[in-house]
């Protein structure tokens, strides 16, 4: 296998302070037969710079520099020069665990799909770790088995494309949706999974992924947010749909559309509409969300979290106008609390 070249792709942002760490834990890895394809999406700081440096003293690397256009747009750039028989993707400010690349291709058969586990930090402190129950390799006949072991109630190991090895012919013209900023990375995952028909799963950490302490406050909660949010979710229910008519057989695969969909994020977006006063907040986009509730076959009034129970009552009352009036009304009394503190 270590003939076998990985196409290791890294969009790049203004990434100066943790590229370096980045890059130098790629050329620290044991095997050696990869390509790094660097991505510039127009970086204003010195990660341009730095991308260059790499480029100029390691042959492997190589460095595209490019016009801003997100993560999507620069990951597509990299896709369109890959040659390896697998494509990687490393995220800037992450990097990977010593030894990652002969963990992920070690045993490998030609899978279509790699999954890997990872450490999660905040700052520079380990937070957790999440990995695959088990070292194996499902075949078509068993994908089940791999959604009913790997996949977790809130998908964490599915939700991002690092940690993992996608076979670039099985990926074919598959890329990224440069129309999403929010959640396009889990459904270039969800979409490769609907399709592809072999998966191999290492139960070790082979990746470390930085959540940023100025990153925990990121906006979750704007109308942009809720507007990604719309076009995510079709997107999302139609991928389930078609994953759970290939294992009808997996419990758990059967279950992400009530707990993933509905339960995280159609939840999220109702909460948000009973605390803040939004253009979304009418009986229009309030009827859009009932319509995928309908879909939900397990969705009672305590089948999900208990603050959610006023949410789930109003769904059964079943008039979008009323509930956006009610909205209106508690969103209301939320502002003026907020401008009185």
């Amino acid at each position: 296998m270590d003939k076998t070249r990985l196409s290791i792709i890294i969009p790049v942002y203004n990434a100066e302070d943790y590229l370096s760490r980045c890059l130098d834990s790629i050329l620290n890895q044991d095997m050696s037969s990869y390509e790094v394809i660097l991505v510039d999406d127009g970086s204003n700081d010195s990660s341009a710079l730095i991308c260059d440096r790499y480029s100029a003293t390691d042959p492997r690397f190589r460095t595209i520099h490019k016009p801003n256009g997100g993560v999507s747009s620069a990951r597509n750039a990299g896709l369109n020069l890959a040659k390896g028989e697998y494509v990687m993707f490393v995220d800037s400010d992450d990097a990977l665990a010593p030894g990652a690349l002969d963990t992920m291709t070690s045993g490998l058969n030609g899978e279509d799909f790699v999954l890997g586990g990872f450490i999660e930090y905040i700052g520079q402190i380990p937070h957790r770790n999440v990995t695959p129950a088990e070292t194996t390799t499902y075949s078509a006949d068993s994908l089940a088995a791999f959604f009913d072991a790997d996949i977790r109630r809130n998908c964490e190991m599915l939700d991002a494309p690092w940690a993992k090895l996608f076979k670039r012919k099985s990926l074919d013209a598959h890329r990224f949706n440069e129309k999403l900023y929010y959640a396009e990375d889990k459904i270039f995952v969800f979409e490769f999974l609907s399709r592809c028909n072999t998966i191999r799963t290492c139960a070790s950490v082979v990746y470390h992924y930085h959540l940023r302490p100025d990153s925990l406050g990121s906006d979750m909660t704007s109308d942009r947010h809720i507007n990604q949010l719309h076009v995510f979710l079709p997107l999302y229910a139609d991928l389930l749909g078609r994953i759970c008519a290939r294992v009808p057989e997996s419990r758990k695969a059967e279950l992400l559309y009530h707990r993933d969909l509905v339960g995280r994020y159609i939840c999220r977006i109702l909460n948000l509409l009973t605390k803040r006063r939004t253009q979304y907040c009418n009986k229009e986009f309030i009827g859009f969300l009932y319509g995928l509730m309908d879909a939900d076959k397990r969705l009672g009034v305590f089948s999900v979290r208990a603050g959610q129970v006023v949410n789930i009552m109003l769904y059964k009352i079943g008039s979008p106008a009323f509930t956006a009036a009610v909205y209106r009304f508690t969103s209301g009394i939320v502002s003026c609390f907020k401008k009185n503190s």
